[in-house]
């Protein structure tokens, strides 16, 4: 009887190992023919391809977009980005319908303010105050942004 468990238990590892062992060999092929590339930030950090930005706030250029209140002037883009918390990213365009400025941008209290002409507008690019006497300032022209996995998308 021991040479029998014996026997069997032999048998059962031999016969297991042949039909797992080769596959298992197989799949330990040093080949990376079916290896997909991990995803890479550009070295810009964002992409474009027509009207559509991706951007990547893992790249040290729009990492402050990852925390509630960062915020960034992104002249190649043409866009003021800001994160308004929840996961939120906000996108609008560079240009001040006031004076038409794109290079005088500064960010506090929840606020856009343009230091061309003093016009300062809100987290949505509604203006609050209009240097414009008769109020003809409008708002900042808002982009769509799709915030996912820190990568945010926006289609101009």
């Amino acid at each position: 009887m021991k040479d029998r468990r014996k026997f069997l238990k032999n048998a059962g590892s031999t016969a297991l190992f042949a039909s797992l062992g080769s596959s298992f060999f197989i799949s330990c092929d040093e080949s990376d023919d079916n290896v997909t590339p991990p995803n890479t930030v550009p070295e810009d950090g964002y992409t474009s391809e027509g009207s559509v930005y991706t951007i990547y706030l893992d790249h040290p250029s729009f990492s402050l977009l990852k925390s509630s209140g960062g915020w960034k002037e992104f002249q190649e883009g043409g866009m003021l980005l800001v994160n308004v918390g929840q996961d939120v990213v906000r996108a609008f365009s560079i240009v001040c319908p006031h004076g038409g400025c794109r290079d005088s941008w500064s960010y506090s209290n929840e606020k856009f303010n343009c230091g061309c002409h003093g016009a300062i507008f809100d987290n949505s690019g509604n203006i609050i105050t209009d240097p414009e006497p008769s109020g003809g300032t409008g708002d900042l022209t808002s982009h769509n942004a799709v915030l996912k996995d820190n990568v945010l998308t926006v289609t101009k």
